[in-house]
């Protein structure tokens, strides 16, 4: 037993030395995987034993430390953001003395945090494939479907109205004010506790009617409630007519995979209702997957809309096509290399183009991809931009598979536009306006009124002295 224990370990050593540090990357943004591919960690002979966790022993953690040291010296996209080995070297002790896993895992994370670029992060291991799959959030508004706030003296606000709720289904608005619910004034009640409370129970006896107020106008529109998957509805576009002509397009989200054919989808209906000019709404985007985004962008131009570099080069550049596929036209997203080559793709049938004039709302949490989709249209002069000078947190991230299955996420790229445009310091909108909750209670959302000012040459913004 001890010679086999014996040559084993030579071979391990032997291995070592011959394969050396192997690497092959994914793309996190084109939703591939990649392998941190090295020799098996070098295990003592009294612990040969191949399904033994490799975090479980120092020196196991030793060697993830070095995988995750050595892909940052290798492909983080500023070579220079850090000293790499102090760097290592600073949480060498608190990472490699992690008295268990979950200790290790929380040492890790607060070590890629410290490369502090907001997108670099440590994932640790997946879930086990026969983890129960986790049970959707129900949204809150006991089956509605909007996001409400409270106004004393006013009512309900309406701050966001979610895609196939009982709530888009009658055309709520975000600003719209709900006053009474079943003849219950809700305008006197003291919190959102109480108001909320109010309308639950009404809600649970069935149909109820509300009466809304919406800028000027008085509306009574009767609801059902309709439960739905939080999880479901929280990232989908969602777009409503704003006027006979306008409509609104609200992106909260680009990583769940499907969102940039759903964009399509959503103007496509909008278009059908009457659209000839878009208001992209992406506050509170931060962000997601760069192939979806690219997907969205392709609503309103073709060719080259961003590219990333790294290390002082050009590392890809980011495409949009139409072209014949299996069944008809498609829209093709393409992150192509110098040399032609394809890192990441995403196609969506039947693609949707949109001509007219466009504003993108943009507010201070707005990053990442949202901010290249809005710094693509306007440097492409396809739209304007309107509200809060975004994060400038543009980099794209690959994921690698460490030998042990953790997973890290390194930034190896800084997003620009498609002529090198650098967005470093944010998307600078055209005119500065942001919504508070008292603004939506007098039935105004600023950002919005300065868009419909652009689209219609107004020398006033609508809304403004209500």
């Amino acid at each position: 037993m001890a010679s086999s224990r014996r040559r084993l370990a030579s071979v391990v050593s032997g291995g070592r030395a011959l394969l050396g540090w192997i690497f092959t990357a994914w793309l996190a943004v084109a939703g591939s995987t990649a392998q941190a591919q090295v020799d098996p960690w070098p295990r003592p002979a009294e612990r040969p034993w191949l399904e033994e966790p490799v975090a479980a022993h120092r020196e196991g953690r030793e060697r993830l430390l070095r995988e995750v040291v050595a892909l940052f010296e290798r492909l983080y996209w500023e070579p220079e953001h850090l000293d790499w080995t102090a760097w290592a070297e600073r949480f060498r002790d608190e990472v490699v003395g992690a008295p268990d896993r979950p200790a290790f895992d929380a040492a890790m994370a607060r070590m890629i945090r410290a490369v502090g670029d907001d997108h670099s992060s440590w994932m640790g291991l997946p879930p086990a494939a026969t983890a129960a799959p986790a049970v959707p959030e129900r949204i809150t508004t006991n089956g509605l479907g909007a996001q409400l706030a409270h106004v004393a003296g006013r009512g309900l606000v309406v701050e966001r109205v979610f895609p196939g709720t009982a709530a888009a289904e009658v055309g709520l608005r975000r600003a719209d004010v709900i006053t009474a619910v079943d003849g219950v004034d809700l305008s006197g009640l003291a919190s959102l506790r109480e108001a909320t409370e109010a309308l639950t129970a009404a809600l649970r006896r069935g149909t109820v009617l509300l009466r809304l107020e919406r800028g000027r106008v008085s509306l009574e529109v009767p609801v059902t409630a309709v439960p739905v998957d939080f999880g479901d509805v929280a990232t989908r576009p969602y777009g409503t007519m704003l006027d006979e002509a306008v409509a609104l397009l609200h992106v909260p989200s680009f990583n769940e995979a499907g969102v940039g054919a759903a964009v399509h989808a959503a103007v496509r209906e909008l278009q059908a209702a009457g659209a000839s000019a878009l208001v992209l709404d992406l506050r509170g985007n931060l962000g997601g997957r760069l192939i979806e985004a690219g997907l969205a962008v392709g609503v309103f131009l073709d060719g080259a809309w961003a590219r990333g570099s790294a290390r002082g080069e050009v590392a890809w550049e980011a495409r949009y096509e139409i072209g014949p596929g299996a069944t008809g036209p498609e829209g093709r997203v393409r992150l192509l290399e110098a040399a032609g080559g394809s890192i990441g793709e995403g196609r969506v049938a039947d693609p949707v183009r949109f001509d007219g004039p466009v504003v993108v709302v943009v507010g201070s949490e707005t990053a990442s991809a949202a901010e290249i989709v809005a710094g693509a249209l306007l440097a492409a002069g396809r739209a304007r931009v309107v509200g809060e000078r975004t994060q400038g947190n543009v980099e794209a991230v690959r994921s690698f598979a460490l030998s042990d299955g953790s997973r890290v996420l390194v930034a190896i790229a800084r997003m620009e536009g498609a002529d090198g445009t650098r967005f470093d310091d944010g998307i600078v909108p055209e005119a500065t306006a942001r919504a508070s909750v008292r603004d939506l209670a007098r039935g105004v959302d600023p950002p919005v009124a300065e868009a419909l000012r652009l689209l219609g040459n107004l020398p006033f913004t609508p809304g403004r002295w209500f």
